[in-house]
Formats: structure tokens, C-alpha cells, sequence
């Protein structure tokens, strides 16, 4: 893998060939009014940097119309100084995961040139410089018990880039004192000037970070050893600024001014060659605390543990020997198909797997300390922040990758929840465990699956159900082959442009005909509350018994439990459903029936006794929840 730490300049670069040099008259750089963050459960985050798992926070997101200094759409697209020109749109846009928009103020959501999110509502997006969308990141690292944040620090000479920067320091500072959690800055060098770098990253501590801003008097700013912490990211890479000389000279000073400086290094910064200049050892040396960038480095878990035995392990002797701590980066997968070309999903989350085994191997190597990247990239599709679950919250007619893509159901928080534990676990205050350990959803959705590309995918394709129902009677559509189950694209679809259909030709007209499919793999704790819904589009009238059933793990199934749906109809297939040529829904409120037992698997199926001939029908936007 190529993917590097993106310099993510696109703003600073874009103002400063637009020829934006300074703060408007009138502009301001101060907080807008926001409503309170409020405390949580969670306890306050100890000072120490040492014992601690760090997220990485840019709030780089802007939209024109937000109130910021930059008045345009940034990181989302590529927008335009003060005008709604660049609206992110399709084929126009510069980010791969889309957020979860629904719990963000209105005042905070912006209109796109997007088409509806699947499930109707407007597509709209966040800006970060609005003090209750940062205070809302803060509460979420709160609520799951993340201990802090490396604030993102880009620098340029434009005044209406930093002022923004400066708003959205400020805000992350008074929600990080709300909420309990812990912060500090880091330098990103990528895209500054060699002949000026140096300079401007002090001039910008002293005269910003320290004076205008006082960050570093913040009771939540991160302190080690009695020493505030910085971070520099981007010394030693290839293609960063900097000779060793410089880099030396920057590190030095910031030691001599009394702070704990960690520096975010090459992988290969120990001997100095691939993405490291050469000659920098004696350098990274002189940071109290080693980072090594690891985004886009390996997939799959071998690849993670050849990591570990080839870096990891060697790494953390390193820094023991030298007396330098360390602090291991991981992530969760990987994407930037939508901005820079690529592939769909290129690194895949694997539903939480690879970045629980890069957790399993740091706290296996007895490493106290990590650097999760990142918590709101969207751009890359490194966010652990809430994300679209599914085709459902995100715009029907441009891609966008989803939590669900790697094809099982998974709910907006799950990384959240999983950063967690991977904090805890890290800690030492839960055992190690080898797999992920908590469940995709704690509902109240339970499952959801349009079958489209980024939904929850069929785990069984044209799989009878032996057990479940079986087949009789039913061969292929036109009476030639088998009956068929599986996702169709360009034929009917409720939403979006795929569905599930079975078709074939019932031959018996005595005793039965059925064909009962597995399609999704689950494990749904039903609850009194537990409804099912689908949509059905029969194309004739033996089509309105295609169904979905329900098989419990103690082999009972839904079609023999007596539900009905809300209308009074039986939910077995025997029964007829919905309208010929028509889409209709079904609801059942199936935890009147089934309350306390478990979901093992849903089927598709197609059940009718009297009558023969063909029949084709569809199922699409099934949903379990409560």
C-alpha cells in the first residue's frame, strides 16, 4: 500500500491561489453561541499521555453558509470562496464515508446537490466550525469512553484558513474541559515551505497556541511529566519539508520550551529508507515519544502480525532502549475512491476486525499507549465517528461508502463503542480477547438491508433451507432448471436499484409446493417491541406468496407462531401479500409472538398449495428493529 497521512490541504491551498489573504472586516475568530456540552457518565480523563488512547480530530469540515470565516464548502468538495459554487454533488465531492447526519442540530446541516438519502430525508452534511458539532464529537468521546484528542494543526499564511483553525481550537478546548477530555495540538508539516517552516510552526506556538488562544492553560490540556504535550507530524517522510538539521532545530526548541514533544514518523523511521529520508535516526531520537504512521500499511490480520513482529515488537524495543516512549498508530480501514481514485473499500474494516487485531497486538506487546487515526476522516474513510449504517442514510444517486459494506448490518456508533473497548483493553482494565467483542447493533435497529452495494449482504445465494422449510415442487421459471434466489439489479427495486427475487415454477397441485431460501446469517434477541417490515413486488398471483420467514435458534419459525401483520393477514406464505405489480409493505409486530426467543437466519421463501405455474417476485428494505 501507497496510502500516506494526507496533507489535506486542499483549503489552504485553494484560498491561497484565490487570492484570500486576510480576516474581513467584521469577521470574527471567537466561538459562535452554542448550547452547553453536557456532562456525561463517563469520569474525567487523568492527565498523562504515556497510559492513554489518543484520537486524532481535524474538524476540517466547512460548508458555505456556516458562519465561518471561510464561507465555503471544504473537505466535503472543493468549494468556492464565499459562494455555494462547489456544493458537494455528484461526482463532486472529496470524501468517501458519509456521516451520520441524524443527530446534529438543523443549524449545523447543510444543504447538498445530492439527491434524497435513501430513506428520504434531505442529503445534508455538518461543518465542524459550529461549537455544538464539536461539542457533539466531545460528548461522543465521553459517552464511550475515549480518553482525548490530538487536535490537527495546519498551518498557511492565509488569515482566513487560520482564523478559522483558531475558531475550531478554541471550541475544541471548551468542550474537551466539558466533557472530561483530554488534548493537545499537533503540527501536520505537509505542504508548508522548507525555507519557512520552521519559523512559522514557533512564531504559531508562542504567539497562538501559548498567547491569543492559551491552550495550553486549559485544565484538559494534555500534560506529561509537568510538561504540555505537542505533537509534529510529518519530520522524516520523503515527501515532507525538512532536513535533519531543521527538524533537530524544531524539536529542540520545543523541549527548551519546557513541553513533552511526540513526533509521528515514518514506518520505516528506524533505519531510515522507503517512506523515511535517510540520516534522520539521531532525530527521531530526540522526540520524548515515538509515533510511527501505520494508515494504509497492511489488510489483512497476517499482514497486521507480520507488522508486529517486523515493527511493532522492534519498535517498542527501540524506544525502551533509548528511553523514548511509544505510542503505536491503528485504524480502521481505508478508502478514497470518491476524491482520488482507487478502489471501493480498498482496505475493508472487515466489521471491526482488523482494527480490534491491531488492538489485540499492542496490548500482546505490552504497550500502554495508542494513536487511533482518525475520528472524523471522513475524507479517507478512517472515521470512527458516527457513519451512515447503510444505502438508507446515505444519497441514492452518488457512491459513498458505508459501516454495512463489508456486507454485515452495523450501526452508525459501532466503532465508537469498539474505540472503547479497545481503550479498555489497551489499559489493561479488559481481558485480552482475540475477536471483536461486542455486537454489530445494540438496536434499536437490529438489522437492515436494501441489497444494494452497501448494505448487509446475502450471507447464503440460491441456498435451500433444509432445515428451515426445504424444497418441493418448485423447479426453474419457464420449467427448465432449478428455482432461483438471489440480488437482482435493473429490475424491480423499492429502493435504490437492487432487490432480492426468487422465481421458478410450482409443478405440484396437490400436497404443496414451497422453496425456502437462507439469505442473512443474524443473531436478534427478539424483544415485546420487536417489529419486522419488507416490501414485496409480486409480479402475478402465486408471486404473493414470495415472503420472508423468520427460523429461531430453537428451530421454531415465524410461519408457525400465528403472527399476523399489522392488518390482520397470517405471516405465512400460504397467505397472499400485497398488490400484483405493485410494491407494498409489510409490517409485523412479531414480538408478540416471538418475544424472548432469538433470530438465527432469515429466509426468503415461496409457499402456496393449490395452484401451478410461474411466478417471480421480489423483497427489498427488510428491517428488523424495535
Amino acid at each position: 500500500m501507497n496510502a500516506k497521512r494526507s496533507s489535506r490541504l486542499f483549503l489552504a491551498v485553494a484560498l491561497s491561489i484565490s487570492g484570500v489573504g486576510c480576516v474581513e472586516p467584521g469577521e470574527s475568530m471567537q466561538s459562535s453561541p452554542s448550547e452547553p456540552v453536557r456532562e456525561a457518565s463517563q469520569a474525567v480523563v487523568t492527565q498523562g499521555i504515556r497510559d492513554k488512547v489518543i484520537v486524532g480530530y481535524q474538524g476540517w469540515f466547512t460548508a458555505y453558509g456556516d458562519g465561518s470565516p471561510v464561507e465555503r464548502w471544504s473537505h466535503w468538495s472543493a468549494g468556492v470562496y464565499r459562494s455555494n459554487e462547489g456544493v458537494p454533488a455528484p461526482g463532486h465531492q472529496t470524501f468517501e464515508l458519509y456521516p451520520d447526519i441524524s443527530e446534529y442540530a438543523a443549524g449545523s446541516l447543510f444543504q447538498t446537490g445530492y439527491a434524497p438519502l435513501g430513506n428520504g430525508a434531505p442529503a445534508k452534511l455538518f461543518s465542524s466550525y459550529p461549537a455544538d458539532v464539536v461539542n457533539k464529537h466531545f460528548q461522543w468521546m465521553q459517552q464511550y469512553g475515549l480518553d482525548g484528542a490530538a487536535l490537527q494543526r495546519f498551518l498557511t499564511t492565509d488569515g482566513v484558513f487560520m482564523a478559522h483553525r483558531d475558531s475550531v481550537a478554541t471550541k475544541v478546548r471548551a468542550a474537551a474541559e466539558a466533557t472530561g477530555r483530554l488534548f493537545y495540538v499537533m503540527y501536520d508539516v505537509s505542504g508548508l515551505n522548507e525555507a519557512t517552516f520552521v519559523q512559522m510552526v514557533k512564531d504559531d506556538w508562542t504567539s497562538k497556541i501559548i498567547g491569543q488562544l492559551r491552550l495550553t492553560s486549559s485544565s484538559r490540556y494534555a500534560v506529561q511529566d509537568g510538561k504540555p504535550v505537542v505533537a509534529i507530524w510529518g519530520l522524516g517522510f520523503t515527501d515532507r519539508p525538512g532536513t535533519a538539521a531543521q527538524a533537530s532545530e524544531l524539536i529542540e526548541w520545543f523541549r527548551a520550551q519546557g513541553t513533552y514533544v511526540i513526533g509521528g514518523v515514518p514506518t520505516n523511521w528506524r533505519d531510515s529508507r522507503e517512506d523515511s529520508k535517510p540520516g534522520f535516526i539521531e532525530v527521531y531520537k530526540k522526540f520524548d515519544m515515538i509515533s510511527p504512521w501505520t494508515v494504509g500499511r497492511y489488510a489483512t490480520d497476517a499482514d497486521v502480525d507480520s507488522y508486529k513482529n517486523n515493527y511493532l515488537i522492534p519498535d517498542r524495543d527501540y524506544c525502551a532502549t533509548y528511553g523514548k516512549a511509544y505510542q503505536p498508530v491503528l485504524f480502521p480501514g481505508f478508502a478514497w475512491s470518491n476524491w482520488n481514485g482507487g478502489t471501493k473499500n480498498q482496505i475493508p474494516r472487515r466489521g471491526g476486525a482488523l482494527l480490534w487485531k491491531q488492538a489485540v497486538n499492542i496490548r500482546s506487546a505490552g504497550i500502554p499507549s495508542a494513536y487511533i487515526a482518525m475520528f472524523d476522516e471522513y475524507d479517507e474513510g478512517t472515521a470512527i465517528a458516527k457513519a451512515a449504517e447503510d444505502s438508507s442514510m446515505a444519497p441514492t444517486n452518488q457512491y459513498f461508502l458505508t459501516l454495512s459494506s463489508d456486507g454485515s448490518y452495523i450501526s452508525s456508533d459501532f466503532y465508537l463503542r469498539l474505540a472503547g473497548k479497545v481503550t479498555r483493553m489497551i489499559a489493561g482494565l479488559d481481558a485480552l480477547t482475540p475477536s471483536v467483542p461486542i455486537p454489530y447493533t445494540n438496536g434499536p435497529v437490529w438489522f437492515r438491508s436494501g441489497a444494494e452495494e452497501t448494505d448487509a449482504a446475502l450471507t447464503w445465494s440460491n441456498t435451500i433451507d433444509s432445515t428451515g422449510g426445504g424444497l418441493q415442487g418448485v423447479t426453474g421459471y419457464g420449467g427448465t432448471g432449478s428455482v432461483g434466489f438471489g440480488v437482482v439489479a435493473g429490475e424491480q427495486a423499492h429502493s435504490g436499484s437492487r432487490a432480492l427475487r426468487i422465481s421458478g415454477r410450482d409443478t405440484l397441485t396437490t400436497g404443496g409446493s414451497f422453496a425456502y431460501f437462507k439469505a442473512y446469517d443474524v443473531h436478534i434477541p427478539v424483544q415485546s417491541t420487536t417489529q419486522l417490515s419488507f416490501w414485496t413486488y409480486p409480479q402475478n398471483s402465486l408471486s404473493q406468496h414470495v415472503t420472508v420467514e423468520l427460523v429461531m435458534t430453537d428451530g421454531s419459525t415465524l410461519r408457525d407462531s400465528g403472527a399476523t401483520d399489522v392488518n390482520g393477514i397470517s405471516m405465512h406464505p400460504g397467505a397472499s401479500r400485497g398488490t400484483v405489480n405493485a410494491w407494498t409493505q409489510t409490517k409485523s409486530r412479531i414480538g408478540q409472538w416471538l418475544a424472548g426467543k432469538t433470530i438465527d437466519r432469515i429466509l426468503i421463501t415461496y409457499d402456496y398449495g393449490p395452484l401451478t405455474g410461474d411466478f417471480r417476485g421480489y423483497v427489498d428494505d427488510i428491517e428488523v428493529a424495535n
